[in-house]
Formats: structure tokens, C-alpha cells, sequence
């Protein structure tokens, strides 16, 4: 017995030894219940226990028991112990069954769950019902709706095709799981149209759609109005048609000078059968040379048909305005605008002149006798450019006189340009005067005026004739300040205005002296002439003044230190010259 005791023992110690060789057991897995749902996705759970093993887990699904798609493997530890699990689900179809189940594998094996099955939220489902309340206009329509536990929407859409184009507002069919009743009212439809309209119920899982249904609306009466009849000055002749629908209906035509209308015949009874039927009235007491609008109204329970707007226009007294001229110049132009005889023989003139007092006329031209309005157009001569005149228009025929507004414009001009060679020069220098006639013919006489200062008014001083193209020129030598302007074929060129300033002088007379004389002499005799240096920061600065003598001279004697010296004499404006200065001179004190 001692000696079978540590043979026992070795054997023991064999079994414990570092190495010994154990065999492990495979991961189990359980798959649990569905913890959340959606129409694409869902959130699955269940249990992993890895026995010993380090495991990993994931979950296979699809729509049979052959799954197809799985999620990424998960780690589950190497416990020994159940480790609770989930996975989401993506990508998946509305309303569809899915199998799922929970698969552990470790190096000691693969184990799956059972099969789990879970559907996705639907869609909801809807039906389209009838329309009731059928109207002229209006109509109430109703489906019904299962939102299959979904928070649902719905409205109608509705129109005159398949195509729709009108819906109602978006209102709630709750969240249940059977269907409701929905209706809704459409309102400003057309009178004796088919319309369509279905029903659309949309939740997060999709929208459905309702088969499409159809509805007429009543039919009010058809209304036509006719042309009318050729009336005259104070009266027209009407006349329309209309079917009654079936419906007892009364019918009366509205006239107005306006679409507004405003005034309306007695109503007349068209009974209430399925044929159109004619009716005629007689307006009068109407504005002559005047255009009316007018439509024929037939009205019954079912509503109000109305024909279309026609117009018509009584004879009478002509009608005349005035447009723009064309191709104004400046000695003619063509006077124009439009007239409307209204039915009569109807002649016209057009009244010309500088004044609204007119006092020309063209001569007298036919209009015609026709009812729309034409043009009309006269050419008139011997106008002057450059100046505005009034024309009217005025038209005669049997119903009376009637002249339009006054209209004004401007021939071109003007008749003759001027443009001086400079606007100031010295005291009787020269400056050149040019232009251009208007007609722009050669040989043709140009006046010259002038107006010197003091001077109240403009006199003649040359006549000058055109050359080619009608160009003139002159040259003038204005001793004072001096406006010129030229005149030809009774217009006046723009005025040119020519400053004049003295002729002034300075020179060096030895011994530090310095000599000034102005002219003209006469002008700036006993006035003041002012000596003056450059600065070393280039302004001028006085160094003497003194009043010139009777011959408009005068000598300054200025205190110059040594050293180089610009100078100058300024003299100031006089009534009818410009302020001036002389050259400078350079000077040299040693």
C-alpha cells in the first residue's frame, strides 16, 4: 500500500504538469427579441457567452433563413459568463419580414442563435372615396387612410387631368394601425368641368396613393355675345345667344364706356331648355364718337354665364390729336397725328404759327369716312430755325368741328453758328469769328453784329459771304470788351463774348529804374499800376504801386537788395477790361 501511494501521486502530478493539454468549449449563443423598428433599419439584441475563449460575435439577416447579409464582427471578451449584445440593422425595405440570429465564434468553435423574425414599418395605405356636395364651383371629396402605425399626413390633389396641379392643405391622420374617414372641400373650380382627384397619405415609411377618381362640376348657362350691329350716332343694336342648361334662366346685356360696364337692359326670361337661344335689344341715348364695351349675361340656380366683351363705336363728330413732327430743320418740318372720322366724310387742316394764336394753315386733305383711326401728315415751309412753334389739327365732317391740343416745337438751330479763335486777347488785337449757315449753301450773306461795352444794343459792323458748305468767317479787332452774334435767313447765332485786356509793358531804364506803360492810354490814365517780385516760394509780392500819368506811363525806383529778380506790373480790371500783367523781366542787382 505505501509503495501504490507515490505511484498514485506521479500520476496526479502528470495530470497538473505545465503543458498538459486541456480541451476548450465553444462559444454559445443566443439571439434575443427586436429591440426597436423602422420602414429602413432596425436595432436586434440576444447573448454571447465566449466560455473561457476569446470571442467575437455578429449578427446574419435577411428577408429568408439563407440571411445574405451580416454586421461587423464585435468583440464578446473571453468571459464565462452570457455578455449581452445589439446590433443595428440598415439598408432595409419598407414593410418587408427579415430573419436574423446571433452567430459567436472563438478558436474553439462557430455556434448561431435561433432564427429571429422581425418586419419593417409600412407605408401607410389609402383609398380614394367620392366626391359629394358637387357644386358650379365646388365639391367635398373623401378617402379613407391607414397610417399602419405610422404618424401620417395626407391631402387631395385635384384638377382638370390626371396631371393634377391643385392640392389641399396637409392635415394628420393620426398614428393608428386601421383606417380613418378623411374628406376635405375644393373650392373656385370652373362651372361643367371633369375633374380628377385621388388621395396621397405620406409617413416616414413612403407615400401612397389613391386610385384616381372623377367628378363634373354643374353647369351654369353658356353665354355668346355678338358683334353688334353698325349704329349710329346715339344708338346701337345688340344681340346675343345663350343655352339655359336646362335650368330656368334670364338673361340682360351690360354696356359701359369702360369693361366695368355700368349699365344694363331689362332681363329677359330664355326659359329652361338644352338649345341656345337668341336674344336682341336696342341701346340708345348713347355719347356719339364714342366706344362702348358690352357682353350678354345669361344666370340661372346653377350660375352665371357670361359672354365675352365686345366693343363697339358711334358715328359721330371727328376726332383729332397731334403727334410729334418729323423731319423738323430749320426753315420746315411735316405736322402730323392721327384722326378718326366716326363713320362721316371727314376733312382736315393743320393751324401753324409762333403762338397758339396759330394764324397758317396747310392745305384742306380728306380723312375718308372710315370708324378706326388714321394718320395723318402735312409738310410746312418757311419756318426759322431756332424757334418754337404751336400746331393743332383740326377735322370737320357733318356731325360737327373738332380741333385737338396744341402741340409745340422747335425748328433747328440755329440758323447760323458762331465760334470766336479765343474768348480774351490784348486791346485791338485780332480774334477770328466762324460759322455755318443752316443750308449749308455757299455765297450767302452773313450779318455781323457787335455790342461794345456801355453799348445797349448789338449793331452792325460786316456782311460776310458763305463759302462751301456754307462756312463764313471774320476777323474782328476788339478794342474793348466786346459780344459779337451773326444773323442769316431771320435766326441768330449763339452770342461770343470777347474779354479785352490792356497792352502792358515793363522794361528796364538803368540805374535801378524801371519804366511801365498800359493802353490804351485813355482807359487807364490816373490808375494804379502795381510793381511786383517772385518769391523764393513762386508768389508774387508788391514792391510799389504808382498812379499812372495822362499817358498811361509811369517809372518805379524799388529798393532790391542784390542779387537776381523776376519782375512784374499787374493792373487791375477796368469797366470794360480784363485784369493784366505784363511779361516778366529779369533783373540783375550787383
Amino acid at each position: 500500500m505505501r509503495a501504490a501511494v507515490p505511484a498514485l501521486l506521479l500520476v496526479l502530478l502528470a495530470l497538473v504538469a505545465p503543458g498538459a493539454a486541456f480541451a476548450a468549449s465553444p462559444p454559445s449563443a443566443t439571439t434575443g427579441p427586436v429591440e426597436s423598428v423602422g420602414p429602413t433599419s432596425a436595432t436586434v439584441t440576444g447573448t454571447v457567452d465566449p466560455n473561457g475563449t476569446a470571442t467575437s460575435w455578429y449578427v446574419q439577416y435577411g428577408t429568408s433563413t439563407s440571411y445574405g447579409s451580416k454586421t461587423a464582427d464585435a468583440n464578446a471578451g473571453s468571459g464565462t459568463s452570457g455578455v449581452p449584445v445589439s446590433a443595428s440593422l440598415s439598408g432595409l425595405k419598407a414593410g418587408t419580414t427579415y430573419h436574423y440570429r446571433v452567430v459567436a465564434k472563438s478558436s474553439a468553435g462557430t455556434t448561431t442563435g435561433a432564427d429571429g423574425i422581425l418586419t419593417t414599418a409600412s407605408a401607410p395605405t389609402a383609398a380614394t372615396g367620392s366626391a359629394s356636395s358637387v357644386g358650379a364651383s365646388s365639391a367635398k371629396l373623401a378617402a379613407s387612410v391607414d397610417p399602419n402605425g405610422r404618424p401620417t399626413t395626407w391631402y387631395f390633389e385635384y384638377g382638370t387631368s390626371k396631371r393634377y396641379g391643385t392640392k389641399t392643405p396637409v392635415q394628420s391622420a393620426g398614428a393608428g394601425s386601421t383606417a380613418v374617414a378623411v374628406s376635405a372641400s375644393v373650392t373656385g373650380l370652373a362651372a361643367g368641368r371633369r375633374y380628377h382627384f385621388r388621395i396621397v397619405a405620406t409617413n416616414d415609411a413612403g407615400t401612397a396613393h389613391g386610385a384616381d377618381h372623377t367628378f363634373f362640376t354643374s353647369a351654369a348657362p353658356a353665354a355668346t355675345t355678338k358683334a353688334p350691329a353698325a349704329g349710329g350716332d346715339t344708338g346701337e343694336k345688340l344681340s346675343g345667344s345663350a343655352v339655359p342648361n336646362g335650368a330656368a334662366t334670364s338673361a340682360y346685356f351690360e354696356y359701359g364706356t369702360t369693361a366695368s360696364y355700368g349699365s344694363r337692359t331689362a332681363a329677359k326670361s330664355l326659359g329652361s331648355g338644352s338649345r341656345s337661344v337668341n336674344v336682341a335689344d336696342t341701346l340708345t341715348g348713347l355719347a356719339p364718337a364714342t366706344t362702348y364695351h358690352v357682353r350678354f349675361v345669361a344666370t340661372s340656380s346653377s350660375g352665371t354665364g357670361r359672354g365675352a366683351d365686345r366693343t363697339f363705336t358711334t358715328t359721330g363728330p371727328p376726332r383729332a390729336s397731334t403727334s410729334a413732327p418729323s423731319a423738323i430743320g430749320g426753315l420746315t418740318a411735316t405736322l402730323g397725328g392721327t384722326l378718326n372720322p366716326f363713320g362721316h366724310a371727314t376733312t382736315w387742316y393743320a393751324e401753324w404759327g409762333a403762338s397758339t394764336s396759330y394764324g397758317n394753315r396747310t392745305p384742306v386733305k380728306s380723312a375718308g369716312a372710315g370708324m378706326s383711326t388714321v394718320s395723318i401728315a402735312a409738310p410746312v415751309s418757311g419756318l426759322v430755325p431756332g424757334t418754337l412753334y404751336h400746331f393743332r389739327i383740326v377735322a370737320t365732317n357733318s356731325s360737327g368741328t373738332r380741333a385737338s391740343g396744341d402741340f409745340a416745337f422747335t425748328t433747328l438751330g440755329p440758323a447760323v453758328t458762331l465760334a470766336a479763335s479765343s474768348t480774351e486777347v490784348v486791346a485791338s488785337s485780332a480774334v477770328r469769328l466762324t460759322g455755318t449757315v443752316i443750308t449749308h449753301d455757299a455765297d450767302r450773306n452773313v450779318s455781323i453784329y457787335a455790342r461794345r461795352h456801355g453799348q445797349a444794343s448789338f449793331a452792325l459792323v460786316a456782311t460776310v459771304l458763305t463759302g462751301s458748305g456754307g462756312s463764313w468767317g471774320y476777323i474782328a479787332h476788339p478794342k474793348i470788351g466786346t459780344a459779337y452774334k451773326a444773323t442769316f435767313a431771320g435766326g441768330a447765332s449763339q452770342v461770343a463774348q470777347i474779354a479785352v485786356r490792356p497792352a502792358v509793358s515793363l522794361r528796364s531804364v538803368g540805374r535801378g529804374r524801371f519804366a511801365v506803360r498800359v493802353g490804351p492810354a485813355g482807359a487807364y490814365a490816373r490808375r494804379y499800376a502795381v510793381l511786383q517780385r517772385r518769391t523764393s516760394f513762386g508768389g508774387w509780392r508788391m514792391i510799389g504801386r504808382r498812379r499812372l500819368g495822362r499817358s498811361a506811363t509811369a517809372t518805379f525806383t524799388p529798393k532790391l537788395a542784390r542779387g537776381r529778380w523776376t519782375l512784374r506790373v499787374s493792373i487791375a480790371a477796368a469797366p470794360g477790361y480784363a485784369a493784366a500783367t505784363s511779361r516778366t523781366l529779369a533783373y540783375r542787382k550787383r
